[in-house]
């Protein structure tokens, strides 16, 4: 199976949101001067932003394909308004 290039970085960015804080508090604690740049605490904060943004995208967007919902009955029928792809 292949993952398309998207969603590998939409991943890593995902991964990014998750891990900047314990990053940013690791290299304040090491004393390192990189936790007091901003330019990274914001770069951190829009990679991550756009990562959780987009997972989040997704996975709505596929709730409402209705071959995703006949694949997962328990969930019920689509949502008024689901489009096909």
């Amino acid at each position: 199976m292949r993952v398309s290039v998207k969603t590998l970085l939409a991943s890593v960015a995902a991964v990014v949101a998750l891990w900047a804080p314990a990053y940013l508090a690791f290299l304040d604690h090491a004393g390192l001067d990189a936790a007091e740049s901003e330019l990274l605490q914001w770069a951190l904060l829009a990679v991550g932003a756009t990562g959780l943004a987009t997972i989040l995208y997704v996975a709505w967007r596929d709730t409402r394909d209705p071959a995703w919902r006949a694949a997962h009955p328990q969930l019920g029928p689509a949502p008024r308004g689901a489009r096909h792809r």
